[in-house]
């Protein structure tokens, strides 16, 4: 009873910070709110902030993992609604809805990427996980175009993690902030580099 107690106080401060996070990123930005203004707002010591989450990156993954699920099961969706529509069709929808992803979190997705550390077991963790789900969406389908023309020169894993390459927070900051590419530049340019020439 006093451990279950515990679970659900440790639960609600979890909650409690992850909400004071964004309320706090939405009033100054991700990039210029640290853990202690976070604690602060919170009510708790900056300790307990960091015996939940190692660093910012870890924090707004909580935050918007929920919202990655929900994407996520949308490709899934639509992929098994959609059986008949053309591999050309299915492979746009499925890059648009990974590029809306972005477009919705980019702040929050930068953050993350700025405090990633591949030797943080959950940094690594949260990371791998996302990373790996859409990979595997995007990979399948170019599998089965390989499968359709074997004679094709095109490694699905490969290409897979060139889209993704190119749509990272990173990346994709600096197709915005720095190219002054809008979200339908951006996708125009994705699909006629990677999906378009596959189907000539």
């Amino acid at each position: 009873m006093v451990e279950r107690t515990l679970r659900k106080d440790a639960e609600e401060r979890r909650q409690l910070i992850l909400e004071k996070a964004a309320e706090l990123f939405a009033e100054h930005g991700v990039e210029n709110v640290s853990m202690r203004q976070i604690a602060r707002e919170a009510g708790v010591g900056q300790g307990t902030v960091y015996r939940s989450y190692t660093n910012k990156g870890e924090l707004c993954w909580d935050l918007i993992g929920e919202s990655c699920i929900q994407n996520r099961d949308k490709m899934d969706r639509y992929l098994e609604e959609h059986p008949l529509q053309s591999l050309q069709e299915r492979l746009t929808t499925i890059l648009t809805y990974h590029m809306e992803s972005v477009d919705n979190h980019l702040p929050t997705l930068v953050a993350i990427q700025a405090d990633y550390n591949p030797d943080s077991e959950h940094s690594a963790a949260f990371y791998k996980e996302h990373y790996d789900s859409i990979h595997s969406v995007i990979a399948k389908l170019l599998q089965e175009y390989k499968e359709l023309i074997p004679s094709a020169a095109l490694d699905p894993v490969f290409t897979a993690d060139a889209i993704l390459s190119m749509l990272s927070a990173e990346v994709y900051l600096f197709l915005k902030a720095q190219r002054h590419y809008t979200f339908d530049d951006i996708k125009e340019r994705m699909i006629s580099t990677f999906v378009n020439p596959l189907f000539k």
